[in-house]
């Protein structure tokens, strides 16, 4: 169910030539369209044409019109075409928090958005908005080959776009675009 803004197309996506996998970011939520017919008198010469749209449309109580996972991870073999593994993407807190949910025992429900992911021998790294320890943004690394996530770290502000990684003198370093600047953080990853 991509919504206007995309589901698994936006966000980019990294493949790891050795194994044959793909991971792609992706949304579970969608979009209303609206459509006009224009008027022919202003140079319309379509039946119908967009006149704009709504995001993500909630029931009555806030909560999202279906289940979970509404951001997610997913590995597919492109071997095989199946999928290695897929991950929601965080907790999802800020559904968890809902008054109707607050006491509940869920699992992981995603909703922290579909960052860009960047590929090292063993991670796969993407920047989240709400992916950090606090709460705040992060970068999230998972296990490349189980989907486990293996760490997380705070950004000071929210991410822009996808992670990249660079080495200097056999160190190899994450960086990402954050806002508020805008500016860069860069971590270094342990040897």
């Amino acid at each position: 169910r991509p919504a206007s803004v995309g589901g698994a197309n936006r966000n980019g996506s990294a493949v790891d030539p050795e194994t044959g996998l793909l991971y792609i970011p992706s949304e579970n939520a969608f979009s209303v369209m609206h459509y006009y017919t224009p008027d022919p008198a202003d140079g319309g010469n379509l039946n119908l044409t967009q006149g704009g749209f709504d995001t993500a449309p909630l029931m009555p109580q806030g909560l999202p019109l279906f289940k979970p996972p509404y951001s997610r991870m997913t590995a597919i073999d492109l071997n095989t075409g199946d999928h290695a593994w897929m991950q929601p993407n965080g907790d999802g807190d800020r559904y968890r928090r809902h008054p109707m949910l607050r006491g509940l025992n869920l699992p992981p429900l995603g909703g922290e958005g579909r960052g860009g992911p960047v590929l090292t021998k063993t991670l796969l790294i993407s920047s989240v908005p709400t992916g950090g320890s606090d709460g705040g943004p992060g970068l999230v690394a998972w296990d490349k080959e189980t989907g486990e996530i293996r760490g997380a770290v705070n950004l000071p502000t929210g991410p822009i776009g996808t992670p990249m990684t660079y080495s200097v003198d056999g160190r190899q370093y994450i960086a990402v675009t954050n806002g508020c600047g805008p500016r860069l953080v860069a971590f270094v990853l342990p040897e």
